[in-house]
């Protein structure tokens, strides 16, 4: 399991439909789910936020986390500094600092175009491979004698 900490504003400024949304909080956790940026349902996710809390975030299946009156940095330094197994811990930002300060503690950083793109091109690149019915067919029926030893 990965637990991907994942500097809120840094990612909506870093993403045009986000950064023109109404509301960038809920934008941009839809826009997580929806591109599968994270991989597997198994990772923790943790979006951490500068500012107050908004509760229309706060049931999203992901940990949501505000500064409130601090920085989003100073709670994601805090935040890495918690975890046992810094190895597991993949901070997603593009804050020199904070990459910095994440490798120095011993987990990794991920800047914000390899998280957006590399996900996106897994997705696309998935299994988009189209075989047609007579090929499904023949596949059918070795694998048929294979498993049932016809």
């Amino acid at each position: 399991m990965l637990v991907f900490i994942i500097d809120a504003f840094n990612l909506v400024h870093k993403v045009p439909e986000l950064k023109s949304s109404q509301n960038p909080h809920i934008s941009l956790i839809n826009y997580i789910k929806k591109n599968k940026l994270t991989g597997s349902i198994n990772n923790k996710v943790i979006v951490v936020f500068d500012g107050q809390p908004r509760p229309e975030v706060i049931n999203s299946g992901f940990e949501v986390v505000f500064s409130g009156c601090g920085t989003a940095d100073d709670i994601i330094k805090k935040r890495v500094s918690n975890f046992k197994n810094k190895s597991e811990v993949v901070v997603v930002s593009d804050d020199r600092e904070i990459r910095d300060f994440v490798r120095t503690a011993g987990a990794k950083s991920c800047r914000l175009n390899n998280f957006i793109h590399t996900k996106k091109k897994i997705i696309k690149e998935g299994n988009n491979k189209e075989i047609d019915y007579a090929l499904q067919r023949e596949i059918t029926e070795d694998m048929r004698k294979i498993w049932l030893k016809e």
